[in-house]
């Protein structure tokens, strides 16, 4: 997964995104018994959060790290 900023508006956006898929998944998971990739995106939705109101870049964008996130530059 590729982001080009890490502004807080564009990861709480970045967070609904996840959310969302969670949500519109959810049936299909529990059919094949896979539900847990529902708390899965959930878990990932909220420390994307956490990263949109921490204050420090640096800490910002080292929890997008740990989530599997890479950074991209535009152009």
């Amino acid at each position: 997964m590729k982001l080009y900023t890490v502004r807080k508006e564009a990861l709480i956006q970045e967070a609904e995104s996840i959310e969302r898929i969670a949500k519109e998944s959810l049936k299909a998971w529990i059919i094949l018994g896979q539900s847990h990739k529902y708390s899965d995106l959930m878990q990932q939705a909220y420390t994307v959060r956490r990263a949109a109101e921490t204050k420090s870049i640096h800490v910002r964008r080292e929890m997008l790290r740990n989530l599997g996130y890479t950074f991209a530059t535009l152009g």
